[in-house]
Parts: C-alpha cells; sequence; structure tokens
C-alpha cells in the first residue's frame, strides 16, 4: 500500500487569508512521521481582485492541474491533503474518484456545505465552490483539470450549519444526504450505518477545522455555534473504520496557534489513516 502526503498551502480559494497558507506548512512542519510529503508549488500570497466568478482562477487551475499530475505520477493507495483552503481537495477526491468509482463516499465534515457556483458567488470566493468543483460544478476549466466528479449521493454533508440559499436549493434537489450536527452528536455511529448501508466500501474524509466546536480546536476562522466536539469527531471515524476502508484524509483551513492543536491533528489523523504516520 502507498501512502503518501500532499501539502498544498492554497490561499486564493479565501482571497485574502494568509494565514491558510501558514497553516499548511504549521501541520507539515509539526507532525512527525508524514509518509513521502510531496508540496504543490502555489502562488506566494498577494492581494487579488474578488468577485464573480473564481477570484485568482488562473492560479487555482494551475495549481489543480499540478495536483493531479503529483497524483498521476504517484499513483498511491492513501492520500493525507494537510490544504489551504477546501478547495484544495478537489484533485484528491477526483482522483480517489478515479480510483474507486462508485465504490467512494464522501464525507464533508464542514460547518458550510460549500456548494456555491460560479453563478451563484458574490464573492468569487473558491472555497466557497469546494464541493461543488468536486461535483463537476465550477465550470468546465476546472472539470479539465480534475480527474473524475462525484455524483451527489456519494456525499454526506457532516455537522454543516450555515447555508446560502442555493445550496439548501441543491441539496433538497439532488437529494444529497445531510447530517446535522445535532444527531452526530446523539449517536456517533449513525453516519457510518448510513454509508455502510449505501452500500459504499471505500470513504474519503474531508475536514475542515470550522466544523468542530471551536472550544475544543480553535485553529479556525470565526465559526458558527454548535460545532461538533472533537472527541465526538474522533467516535464518528471510528465508527467509519470499523465497516469500511478510508483511503484519504483532507485537513484544512488550519489556522496556526498552539502545538495543541498540532497534536490534535495528528490524532485526527492517527484514528483515520492506521498505520499512516511512520514511528
Amino acid at each position: 500500500m502507498k501512502d503518501i502526503t500532499l501539502v498544498f498551502p492554497q490561499w486564493q480559494g479565501s482571497i485574502d487569508n494568509e494565514a491558510l497558507y501558514e497553516g499548511a506548512f504549521a501541520l507539515a512542519d509539526g507532525i512527525p512521521g508524514l509518509p513521502s510529503p510531496r508540496t504543490v508549488d502555489t502562488a506566494p500570497f498577494r492581494k487579488i481582485k474578488s468577485g464573480p466568478p473564481i477570484a485568482g482562477r488562473d492560479d487555482i487551475i494551475r495549481q489543480l492541474q499540478n495536483t493531479c499530475a503529483l497524483l498521476e505520477q504517484e499513483n498511491p493507495d492513501r492520500t493525507l491533503l494537510l490544504g489551504g483552503d477546501c478547495g484544495t481537495e478537489t484533485g484528491p477526491v477526483s482522483w480517489m474518484s478515479r480510483k474507486h468509482g462508485d465504490k467512494l463516499a464522501l464525507i464533508w465534515f464542514d460547518a458550510h456545505p460549500d456548494l456555491i457556483t460560479p453563478k451563484t458567488t458574490q464573492s468569487g470566493r473558491f472555497q466557497g465552490m469546494a464541493l461543488s468543483a468536486i461535483l463537476g460544478n465550477a465550470g468546465p476549466e476546472i472539470n479539465g483539470a480534475m480527474f473524475t466528479p462525484l455524483h451527489p449521493t456519494q456525499v454526506f454533508c457532516a455537522g454543516a450549519r450555515t447555508f446560502d440559499p442555493p445550496e439548501l436549493d441543491f441539496i433538497v434537489n439532488s437529494k444529497m444526504s445531510f447530517f446535522g450536527p445535532g444527531e452526530l452528536e446523539r449517536d456517533p455511529a449513525w453516519l457510518a450505518k448510513q454509508i455502510e448501508e449505501t452500500g459504499f466500501s471505500k470513504v474519503y474524509i474531508h475536514m475542515d477545522v470550522d466544523a468542530v466546536n471551536p472550544i475544543g480546536f480553535a485553529h479556525g476562522k470565526p465559526s458558527p455555534p454548535a460545532g461538533l466536539h472533537f472527541s465526538n469527531v474522533l467516535k464518528i471515524i471510528t465508527e467509519v473504520g470499523n465497516r469500511m476502508d478510508i483511503c484519504g484524509l483532507g485537513i484544512t483551513e488550519f489556522h496556526p496557534g498552539s502545538e495543541r492543536g498540532i497534536e490534535k491533528a495528528a490524532m485526527l489523523i492517527e484514528k483515520t489513516l492506521p498505520g499512516f504516520l511512520v514511528k
């Protein structure tokens, strides 16, 4: 089994948050034992113009192309993404989609569903289009740079609690599975049971750190209240790993802070991808 670590400090999806660039490197530098680390060349932080359709689009497309070329070359079985903005997930998730087809499910732990599109965005922030991109709904240029998009039935939104109206419309119309923080807190096995019953055997887990209650993990941008407790996230992932094969994990939107946050990120990796970190 081949494992690789993608260090991808993309910041353009946020337009102006340099902390995302620094956060990806803080994780990479602070977590020991990362296998085969590969850094995606990312344009330096600078001022970019906001507004639709996608702010910083040329950089984002080039960086996505570089990510996909790296994945094609390495041909990994498991990936760990230490990303900047959530748009960094497009490459590794679409790679696993090409590799596993309709056997793959995606768990999207995030305070936001990231289902804005180039047509519905006001700011042009690609981080808010990340899941749309994975579904093939972020425009032909993004589609041409990535691997295989997912179908909405393969996605399980977990812990989202802030929505724009077009995102709610998409979730309802596409019948995408959605699990609020409350039901995940009541039964940590509930999500794993639903994925198993649907017949998926492979799982990729996306973790935007704003899905977690900042009281226990204060390393995301200011997030809405009532996030998932970190200990509960670990229980949920344990239940998923007991039933399915987890082939990838992405940690995104991490803001540097105390060493304790990096230690918790390492705990998340060990729980999600057993044996991944080299002792």
